[in-house]
C-alpha cells in the first residue's frame, strides 16, 4: 500500500536566508571531532602532539562500516576535550589547532573514468557520510552487487528555516548533476531524479538549465507540505512502488543534495568530507546566513560571523536542525559535526505551558506513517515492548508534527522518539543473541 500524505502547510521562515549566497567560514582556532557517536567507536590514528595537514585522517569507525574521518585544517593535535554534540550531550572529542597554513595532503585527479569499486572506494576513503542529517556511510548504499533502477536526490529540504541544500544548488549546480552522474555509474542506474518542491523556482531553473544535455535525469516536483521530504514518500513518488526497510529492495539509492556534492569533489579532487554548507539563522540572531565551514568548528564562531546575537533579546532557544526535527541545545560551544545542517536561533517565550492530553487525536491524524502517537507514548511509559512492536514505533519518521499539531503542546514527538529508540534497541539486542 501505498502512502498518502496530506502534510500540513507549516510556516517555512526561509526568506531570511534563502536569498543569502554562501559565505566562507573556514578559519577557526580549533576543530573538534567525537571520540564517540552513541555506541559508535573511533579509533586515534594519530596520537596528541602530533602534526596534521588537512584531509589527512585522524580517526577511523572500526565496525562493518568502517570509514576515515579526516582533519579540516592543517595543525597539531593538541588534546581530548569535552565539548557539545549534536545529541544533545558533551562528550570527548579530539581537538586541533589550526595553523592556518591549509597545507593539503590530497590534490586533484586528472582522470574521471573510474570502475564502480573505484567509485566506491573513492566515496569511502573520503569519509563521506549523509549530509542530510542520518550521517550513514555513504558507500555502503553503493556496496549491493545488484543494479540500481533509480538514484534519487534528495533535495525537499523540508526542515522550516533550513536553506543551505537550496544555497548548495544554486551554487554548484554543475557539481550536483556531475556528482549524481558518478553515483548512477556507481549503482549501474540508468535514471537518474532530483526531487525538490515545486516553489523553490530559481533552483529549479538553474536545474533545468544544466539537465538539457542529461537526458536520463530528471525533475520531480514536489508539494509544499510538510513533510513531502521524507524519504519513503520520495521514493514511492517518483518509482511508483513501495517497500519494507530500505529504497534499495527496489533497486532505488536516496542520497541528499550535498552528499551529492560531496561526491563529485571526492572524485575529481580526491576532496574528503572536511567542510559543509550550514544555516545559521532565526528571529534571534543579526543576520542569518548560509556558511561554508570547516567540519568541527565550533557554534560560538559563526555566530559571530553572522553579527552575533540580538542586544534587545534576554534568553533564547539554540536548536540544532531545525524546529520540527532539531533538538534544544544548551550551549553555542556545539560543534559542527557533519550531520548538522543548521542552528535555528528563536527568542524565548514567557508562559508557552503545556496541559494534559486531552484525547483529540490529532497527533494521530496527522502522522505521516499513521501511527498513534499518545498509545505509544503510554507504552513507552510503562516500557511494554511488545505493545510498542505491535503499535509499529518503528515506523516513525521523526518528523514533529506530532507535537506541532498538538492543542495541548505536549510534546509527545520526545516521547515517540524515544520509544523507537528503545524498540529499535531492543530488537537489535534479540538479533544479536540469536547470532
Amino acid at each position: 500500500m501505498f502512502l498518502k500524505i496530506h502534510g500540513k502547510k507549516v510556516p517555512s521562515h526561509k526568506s531570511i536566508s534563502i536569498n543569502k549566497p554562501i559565505e566562507d567560514a573556514l578559519a577557526p582556532d580549533f576543530v573538534y571531532y567525537p571520540l564517540f557517536n552513541g555506541e559508535i567507536e573511533y579509533k586515534k590514528v594519530l596520537e596528541i602532539g602530533s602534526q596534521v595537514k588537512k584531509g589527512q585522517v585522524i580517526l577511523m569507525r572500526d565496525d562493518r562500516f568502517a570509514h576515515p574521518i579526516c582533519s579540516s585544517v592543517s595543525g597539531a593535535i593538541t588534546g581530548v576535550k569535552k565539548m557539545w554534540h549534536s545529541s544533545g550531550f558533551m562528550i570527548d572529542m579530539l581537538e586541533i589547532e589550526n595553523d592556518f597554513k591549509e597545507e593539503a595532503i590530497y590534490t586533484s585527479s586528472t582522470e574521471f573514468d573510474f570502475t564502480k569499486d573505484e567509485l566506491i572506494s573513492k566515496v569511502k576513503n573520503a569519509g563521506i557520510v549523509g549530509l542530510g542529517g542520518a550521517g550513514f556511510p555513504t558507500y555502503v548504499k553503493y556496496l549491493p552487487n545488484q543494479k540500481a533502477d533509480y538514484i534519487i536526490i534528495n533535495a525537499a529540504e523540508c526542515e522550516p528555516y533550513i536553506t543551505c541544500d537550496y544555497a548548495s544548488i544554486i551554487e554548484n549546480t554543475k557539481k550536483l548533476i556531475r556528482g549524481l552522474k558518478y553515483i548512477m555509474k556507481a549503482n549501474g542506474a540508468k535514471k537518474g531524479v532530483i526531487a525538490i518542491k515545486k516553489k523553490y523556482k530559481d533552483a529549479i531553473d538553474v536545474l533545468k538549465k544544466e539537465l538539457v544535455n542529461h537526458k536520463n535525469i530528471k525533475l520531480y516536483l514536489l508539494k509544499d507540505k510538510y513533510p513531502v521530504g521524507w524519504e519513503k514518500y520520495i521514493v514511492e513518488k517518483v518509482t511508483k512502488k513501495t517497500y519494507a526497510f530500505l529504497p534499495r529492495e527496489i533497486k532505488t539509492v536516496v542520497n541528499n543534495t550535498q552528499t551529492a556534492i560531496a561526491v563529485c569533489e571526492a572524485v575529481e579532487e580526491n576532496k574528503p568530507l572536511i567542510e559543509k554548507i550550514v544555516t545559521i539563522t532565526g528571529e534571534g540572531i543579526i543576520e542569518p546566513k548560509n556558511l561554508r565551514v570547516k567540519i568541527g568548528t565550533k557554534l560560538s564562531t559563526l555566530i559571530d560571523l553572522c553579527g552575533g546575537y540580538k542586544p534587545d533579546i534576554e534568553d533564547y532557544y539554540l536548536i540544532c536542525g531545525g524546529p520540527m526535527t532539531g533538538k534544544a541545545i544548551p550551549s553555542d560551544d556545539l560543534i559542527i559535526s557533519a550531520n548538522v545542517n543548521g542552528v535555528v536561533i528563536l527568542p524565548k517565550q514567557d508562559n508557552i505551558n503545556s496541559f494534559n492530553c486531552i484525547g483529540c487525536g490529532k497527533c494521530a491524524e496527522i502522522c505521516p506513517a499513521k501511527l498513534t502517537p499518545t498509545m505509544i507514548k503510554q507504552a513507552y511509559l510503562n516500557k511494554n515492548i511488545e505493545y510498542l512492536n505491535m503499535l509499529n514505533v518503528s515506523r516513525c519518521v521523526k518528523c514533529g508534527l506530532c507535537s506541532y499539531v498538538c492543542p495541548s503542546r505536549v510534546d509527545i514527538s520526545d516521547y515517540v522518539y524515544r520509544a523507537k529508540e528503545y524498540a529499535d534497541k531492543d530488537k537489535e539486542i534479540k538479533s544479536t543473541e540469536k547470532k
